[in-house]
């Protein structure tokens, strides 16, 4: 049996424990870790909220403390081909035999108390459990801890110590958990906050930032919105990666990151500031955080799904952009790396995003867009609905959707056209993991 199927087994009996759907709350994963011995408080952490951008950003910061000699752990949600993707420890996988001790251990939790058994945890809960007893159990230094969909309510935000709060930016997304204004949402976001412990949002509209504020004095808590904490800028993108610049009082430098988009440059500045803040602003905790350090960390960054390069003769781009914001800042990138090019989008969407919404935005780029599905996933759109809507927002598609993504990038490759694939993680996913039959050409 390989990783891949070993993981799978895994997942099978996270999913047998789990109870189905998304409930928000933290009662039933709080009994469950009070049985454990409570984990989630024997470890230092950073907590990363926001809509888009926080799993880079918590790649970045990671890649960072790892490099400045720290014993890293970083979670992240979701995965794209195992769920193993989701832990690692100074850049290596956990094991699917350490998930599954841990995970067995729960069982065993649930087995023996009244409330668990009628009130199951969720898989999101299962996982984060598992994944809090695995870092404390490895001792880590530090770990970056990226949210699921929430704020307040999230599993995640169950940790007990931590000590810096980063909120990347906010966008309109999960709207029927979170609420159906830009402000509702920044409200759950922000409750994540903590009395005395820093926090550093990426910024926003001037609506959204003056609700930061105001939720940080309430919860006292020391805020700064990125902007007034550096200024910054991006030298230029390319398939080689991104290049930007920082200034501050005290320092002005360049920077490298192999991640490639224009949207990659504010993750960076992101992560690098909130090293910074580390380093500074806890008692000499990090100390061995510096210039040196932060510059190969952000060198060696590595976020797989994310404008990822799969082909480079001709290019093929895996991207998860999957809402408004996500998707205009990939037609930004599309659009500065792909200039003269011929382009093709390989386009497949949940059906619970905004739809119509993202189209638009595709429109603004000149392209022929190629509507599929992720195969057996029913929370997808239809490969021939979206097909419909695609043309209903005006967008130039080719004559015919595509049941399978692979039979749509094949044949965009043999047009030698600049593909990107996208419009979701789980397509990224399923083209990462099917890359096999990916005809290069």
């Amino acid at each position: 049996m390989n990783e891949n199927d070993k993981f799978s087994a895994v997942e099978k009996k996270l999913i047998s424990l789990a109870s189905p759907g998304i409930h928000p709350g933290l009662a039933r994963l709080s009994r469950l870790l009070s049985l454990a011995g409570n984990p989630e408080r024997s470890f230092k952490a950073v907590h990363i909220v926001g809509t888009n951008g926080k799993g880079s950003t918590a790649a970045t910061l990671a890649s960072i403390l790892c490099k400045s000699g720290y014993r890293t752990a970083i979670y992240t949600s979701p995965h794209l081909v195992s769920f193993g993707e989701r832990l690692q420890v100074d850049g290596t996988d956990i094991s699917p035999a350490k998930w599954d001790y841990f995970i067995s251990k729960i069982e065993n939790h649930i087995a023996i108390c009244d409330y668990l058994r009628n009130n199951r945890p969720t898989y999101f809960e299962l996982i984060t459990a598992a994944a809090f007893m695995i870092i404390a159990e490895e001792n880590a230094d530090i770990a970056v801890i990226e949210a699921g969909l929430g704020g307040r309510l999230d599993a995640t935000n169950i940790l007990k110590n931590v000590i810096l709060s980063i909120i990347t930016p906010i966008g309109m997304d999960h709207t029927e958990y979170l609420g159906n204004r830009i402000s509702d949402i920044a409200k759950e976001k922000f409750a994540v906050m903590r009395a005395g412990v820093q926090a550093i949002f990426a910024g926003g509209e001037a609506e959204v930032e003056d609700l930061f504020f105001a939720h940080s004095k309430i919860s006292k808590t020391p805020a700064q919105v990125l902007r007034r904490l550096c200024s910054y800028g991006l030298n230029g993108t390319s398939l080689n990666g991104t290049d930007f610049y920082i200034e501050t009082e005290c320092l002005h430098s360049d920077y490298h990151t192999p991640l490639i988009g224009t949207f990659q440059a504010d993750n960076s500045v992101l992560a690098v500031m909130a090293a910074y803040v580390l380093k500074y602003l806890n008692k000499g905790a990090f100390d061995k955080i510096d210039n040196s350090s932060i510059h190969i960390g952000v060198a060696n960054t590595r976020w797989p799904g994310r404008f990822e390069l799969i082909n480079e003769d001709p290019v093929l781009i895996c991207d998860g952009a999957h809402n408004p914001h996500g998707i205009t800042r990939l037609v930004e990138t599309i659009r500065s790396i792909a200039e003269g090019k011929q382009v093709c989008i390989v386009l497949a969407m949940m059906k619970d995003k905004d739809i119509m919404s993202a189209l638009k935005i595709f429109k603004t780029l000149d392209a022929t867009v190629r509507c599929t599905q992720v195969p057996d996933m029913e929370r997808c759109m239809p490969a021939s609905e979206l097909f419909l809507n695609a043309n209903k927002a005006g967008l130039r598609t080719t004559d015919m959707y595509y049941d399978d993504p692979v039979n749509a990038i094949n044949i965009s490759m043999s047009e030698k056209s600049f593909t990107v694939c996208c419009g979701s993680l789980y397509l990224a996913g399923y083209v990462k993991g099917n890359s096999h039959e990916i005809r290069r050409i």
